[in-house]
C-alpha cells in the first residue's frame, strides 16, 4: 500500500521538485528512475538521512515487502530485540520515553493514517516547500517532513544545519514555506532577527515544551504564530495549536487531531486513542499499553472542558535536550565502554536555557589514574556532542543519593558556580 501510494505521487508530480539539497534538485520523477533501479532489499532497510539516498532506501524497502529503519547519518545499526511481524512498514528506533532505547513497529496503514492526519490538519500543499532543519531519522521529521513528501507530493528544502543565515538563506529562495522546528532553533532565529518579513506560512514547534515568552516574543515582533505540535513516536501526531494568537498557558499543547482522542488513564498519564498507533515494541514493558489502537504515554496531562490538551509532567525517562530524546542507559553504556571509569550514572537536569529544556548530567567513578580531561576526550570518540554530558560529578560520597537528591546537587553546585563566576567577573572588571 506505501509503494502504491508513492507510485501515485511520483506520477502526478513526475516533473515537480521533490528534494531540493543545495543547489542541486531531484524530481518526484528522478526520485522514482532511483527506486527503480536500487538493488532488491531482503531483510529490513537500515536507512541512514542526510542526503537524498535517505528517501531512495526507505522507498526501496516499501517497495520489496520490507520494513525501514530510519537513524541518523553516523549512528551505529540499531540491533532489535525480535524480529518485526511481518506486515512491519516502519521500524522507529527511538530511546523511548522511559530512557531505554527500544524499537516501534508500524504497518502500512499505521503510517499513512499519520502521514493524512498530520498533512490534512496542517494544511500542507505540494505548493509550498518544507524546510527540513529537524531530523528526518527522528518521528517528528520523518511524520512532518518525509511521510508528506513521499504520500502528498509536499518538496523538501534540506539544511544542513539550521543556522539563522542558512535559514535566512532559504528564505530568499521561495514565496512561501513551512518550518517544523523545535524551540532551541526558533529562539535562535528570532535573536537573529530572520523572521521578520519572512516568507513563512506556517510555522511548527515541537520536541520540547515552547515557552510562552518566546511564542508572544515571536508574535508581537513579526506577527508570525508559531504553533504547537504534540506526538510521540508510538503514534505519531496526537495534538495541534490551529489558533492564530499566542496561548495563554504554557500547559497547552493544541487540540486533538482528527480521528485521535486524548483521555486521561492510569497514573495520570495522557491516553491515545488512534488509527496510527503502533503494533507494538520489541522490547515490551510490564507498564506499557500499545495495543489494538490504543497508546498510554508517559506524559501527565488531561484535557479541558474547550478540548486543549494540557501537559502538567512526565514519568519518562529520557533526556529531552533542545527537542532532543537521550537515552541515559546509552550514555552510561558508552561512558563505560571508554574503560575510564568504575561506575556512572547518567541523568537530566533543568537547563538554564528554557528552549534547552534539561541537560545532561553524570556522576562518575573515575578509575585509578584517569582524569576527567581524559575521560572527557575519550567520549567524544563514542558519543555525539549533545549527547556528552555537560554536567560531571567525580567521587564516591554521592552514590547513597537518589535520583531527587542527585538533581538537587548538581542544580544547586550550578548556582554556585555561575555566583562564582559573576564574582569573579565583577572583580576583575574592578
Amino acid at each position: 500500500m506505501l509503494y502504491l501510494r508513492w507510485l501515485e505521487t511520483s506520477r502526478r508530480f513526475a516533473h515537480r521538485a521533490a528534494i531540493l539539497d543545495g543547489d542541486g534538485v531531484t524530481t518526484f520523477g528522478g526520485l522514482a528512475a532511483a527506486v527503480e533501479s536500487a538493488p532488491k532489499a531482503l531483510a529490513p532497510v537500515v536507512a541512514r538521512s542526510g542526503d537524498p539516498r535517505f528517501f531512495v532506501d526507505i522507498l526501496r524497502a516499501w517497495r520489496d515487502g520490507m520494513a525501514v529503519i530510519p537513524v541518523e547519518r553516523d549512528a551505529p545499526d540499531p540491533v532489535l530485540r525480535r524480529p518485526p511481524p511481518a506486515a512491519t512498514r516502519l521500524i522507529k528506533h527511538t530511546p523511548g520515553a522511559s530512557g531505554i532505547p527500544r524499537a516501534i513497529f508500524l504497518n502500512d496503514m499505521q503510517v499513512i493514517a499519520d502521514a493524512d492526519r498530520i498533512t490534512a490538519a496542517m494544511g500542507l500543499s505540494p505548493d509550498v516547500p518544507n524546510l527540513a532543519v529537524v531530523s528526518l531519522a527522528h518521528s517528528y521529521g520523518f511524520c512532518n517532513v518525509v511521510l508528506p513528501l513521499l504520500l502528498h507530493g509536499v518538496p523538501a528544502r534540506l539544511l544542513p544545519l539550521p543556522f539563522p543565515r542558512l535559514v535566512e538563506n532559504a528564505f530568499r529562495q521561495h514565496e512561501a514555506v513551512v518550518l517544523p522546528a523545535v524551540p532551541s532553533m526558533w529562539r535562535a532565529w528570532q535573536r537573529a532577527g530572520v523572521l521578520t518579513d519572512s516568507p513563512l506560512r506556517l510555522a511548527i514547534s515541537a520536541g520540547a515544551p515552547l515557552a510562552l515568552d518566546l511564542e508572544q516574543r515571536v508574535f508581537e515582533e513579526t506577527g508570525l504564530k508559531i504553533h504547537n505540535f504534540y506526538g510521540a513516536s508510538e503514534c505519531g501526531g496526537i495534538a495541534f495549536d490551529p489558533t492564530d494568537t499566542p496561548r495563554e498557558s504554557a500547559s497547552i499543547v493544541g487540540i486533538p487531531l482528527p480521528g485521535v482522542t486524548v483521555d486521561t488513564g492510569r497514573d495520570g498519564r495522557l491516553r491515545v486513542t488512534s488509527d496510527a498507533v503502533a503494533t507494538g515494541y520489541d522490547a515490551p514493558r510490564g507498564d506499557d499499553l500499545l495495543e489494538n489502537g490504543v497508546y498510554l504515554t508517559r506524559d501527565l496531562g488531561f484535557t479541558d472542558a474547550g478540548g486543549f490538551v494540557h501537559l502538567t509532567g512526565t514519568t519518562g525517562g529520557a533526556i529531552n535536550v533542545a527537542g532532543r530524546k537521550i537515552s541515559p542507559a546509552k550514555v552510561e553504556a558508552a561512558i563505560m565502554a571508554t574503560g575510564q571509569v568504575l561506575r556512572v550514572k547518567v541523568l537530566g537536569i533543568p537547563s538554564a536555557d528554557p528552549e534547552r529544556f534539561e541537560e545532561i548530567a553524570a556522576l562518575a567513578e573515575l578509575a585509578d589514574g584517569v582524569s576527567p580531561a581524559v575521560l572527557k576526550s575519550a567520549l567524544t570518540e563514542r558519543l555525539p556532542l549533545w549527547e556528552i554530558p555537560r554536567q560531571w560529578r567525580f567521587g564516591t560520597q554521592e552514590w547513597k543519593l537518589d535520583a531527587a537528591e542527585l538533581r538537587q546537587m548538581f542544580l544547586t553546585r550550578k548556582e554556585n558556580g555561575n555566583h562564582e563566576r559573576d564574582e569573579s567577573s565583577r572583580k576583575s572588571k574592578s
